[in-house]
């Protein structure tokens, strides 16, 4: 990871779907989990990777001599902006928040893997008063956290894959243990905090997890929790990223019927 000069690999405005109002996301490129189903794969690794797009190619022969490519066959991503830079443009649709109710929402990868940065970033926002949320998966430094960034956000999105520590690592590439201590500090915090859980099939979309998850919250006096449809975007960036779509994974989103009935499972857990 580089902690302190982070890469961005897009910024999203006008994004109704991340938090209340409009919104601009930012995308932070590095991620310590390697979730088997991401969407944004190209998120996970913190250093600039290339996306194919042989479709587009016309066999030039401009990159095997290191020069740009005419039709975007192949697309650079991930680059660096400096706070300055960053808050300028978020600043730029500070008038779009504002009659909204909207604000700014940072996603990933996993942002909170870059306190010091943001901390260069979120105090000038706050001091514009826009509102801030932060899309994370828990696997943060706690006291780093609480220290660089917390402060300054109104919103926590959380996500919450797995409750089994070892199914958690077979499939996201860590342990859960870090993610459910960070969840319970948070809680104490005062914090605005929001669970999520992807419904992935056969894997967090199981009568088992989703149980576990649900007791989980309702011990903790949480009565509030989206699950997230399936999403296969991920599936192409794979490839075109030269990766393999692990053998676990389906391939296709789940039917309107499935994800309501993951919903009524969960809602009636016990």
């Amino acid at each position: 990871m580089k902690p302190d000069n982070p890469l961005i690999f897009d910024i999203a405005k006008g994004s109704f779907v991340d938090g209340a109002g409009i919104r601009t996301v930012i995308f932070f490129k590095g991620c310590p989990l390697r979730c088997q189903w991401c969407q944004n794969p190209e998120s996970q690794n913190p250093e600039p990777e290339i996306l194919h797009f042989p479709e587009k190619c016309i066999e030039c022969g401009n990159c095997s001599n290191g020069k740009s490519c005419y039709t975007d066959a192949r697309k650079t991503i991930g680059r660096y902006y400096s706070p300055e830079e960053l808050i300028k443009i978020i600043l730029q649709d500070k008038a779009y928040y504002e009659a909204s109710e909207g604000g700014v929402t940072l996603s990933g990868g996993e942002p909170a893997s870059f306190p010091k940065y943001l901390n260069r970033v979120l105090p000038e926002l706050k001091n514009k008063k826009i509102n801030i949320a932060i899309q994370t998966s828990g696997f943060f430094d706690y006291t780093l956290f609480e220290t660089y960034i917390l402060p300054y956000i109104d919103t926590v999105f959380y996500d919450i894959k797995i409750l089994d520590p070892e199914k958690h690592k077979k499939y996201t590439g860590v342990s859960n243990e870090i993610i459910i201590e960070n969840f319970l500090k948070l809680l104490g915090s005062g914090i605005e905090i929001n669970p999520r859980v992807p419904l992935v099939p056969n894997i967090t979309a199981t009568k088992e997890n989703l149980a576990e998850i649900s007791n989980f919250l309702r011990n903790n006096n949480i009565r509030k929790c989206k699950l997230l449809p399936y999403n296969t975007a991920g599936l192409s960036k794979l490839k075109r990223l030269g990766r393999k779509i692990p053998k676990d994974i389906a391939e296709f989103p789940m039917s309107a019927e499935e994800e309501i009935k993951w919903q009524k499972m969960f809602l009636s857990s016990k």
